[in-house]
């Protein structure tokens, strides 16, 4: 059975990557569709996500720090493929020794050893991947239960979660094991950033259009950032207007 799943998904992302739906979003396209799911999630978040991540809130900071440092560990597969897919190979086998080493050294992620011999988490996603393979952002989505993505980074969003092995493995145990890091994520992302969300709810005259700005310019930033120290691997140069949205400057 998950080796059917893995192969559905891997098609739905060569297709998705085949398909033109890279084209850049110049108009907006699907503000009405966007909006009416931010409205869900946003409902979502109010009356689920916002109460439990405040008694989440209350757990004691090393126990918050330990889980947090988990998702990290968990993460580092995705960050050690993508950094070889992108040619960076010194940040490839950064991330697969600091894999080793917190697994280990670190029982299985709760404490960050590596980090404390200076060997610093550099994270990435097949989103920036295939920015450096030269595609388009394309359009600007609201999905449901995650939120805010290009066309780009929710296809990454998908590949990461394919070709992730952690994934494949958790779905080998119960229903309960299997969902639990996903839940964690969740819950400690959104307690770490609920004064933020909540300030930016409570200040914006458009909730959605705040979001929408805040998340294409995080994004750019990242990206931009990650180019600045890219490994000269690949032989075309890539033209930023090319790639990211006309309306995003940085």
């Amino acid at each position: 059975m998950k080796y059917i799943f893995l192969s559905i998904n891997i098609f739905l992302v060569i297709f998705l990557i085949s398909s033109n739906t890279f084209a850049i979003d110049k108009n907006h396209n699907y503000e009405e569709t966007n909006r009416s799911i931010h409205n869900f999630n946003d409902a979502i978040d109010q009356n689920i996500l916002r109460p439990t991540s405040k008694v989440y809130g209350l757990l004691p900071d090393f126990i918050e720090t330990g889980v947090s440092n988990i998702i990290s560990n968990l993460n580092e597969p995705s960050n050690f493929i993508n950094h070889l897919f992108q040619g960076e190979i010194s940040s490839s086998f950064l991330s697969l020794g600091r894999l080793t080493i917190n697994t280990t050294i670190g029982v299985v992620g709760i404490f960050d050893v590596a980090d404390k011999m200076g060997i610093k988490e550099v994270t990435t996603d097949f989103g920036k991947t295939l920015n450096i393979w030269g595609f388009n952002e394309g359009q600007y989505l609201v999905i449901p239960l995650i939120g805010p993505r290009t066309t780009r980074h929710f296809v990454g969003t998908i590949a990461d979660a394919v070709f992730n092995p952690v994934n494949h493995s958790l779905r080998d145990e119960d229903s309960v094991v299997s969902v639990s890091p996903s839940a964690l994520f969740i819950l400690s992302s959104r307690s770490s950033n609920g004064e933020t969300i909540d300030n930016l709810r409570s200040t914006s005259i458009d909730y959605y259009s705040s979001l929408r700005s805040i998340y294409l310019q995080n994004r750019g930033i990242n990206i931009s950032e990650d180019l600045e120290n890219d490994v000269d691997f690949f032989d075309e140069d890539f033209d930023d207007e090319d790639i990211f949205f006309p309306e995003v400057k940085k």
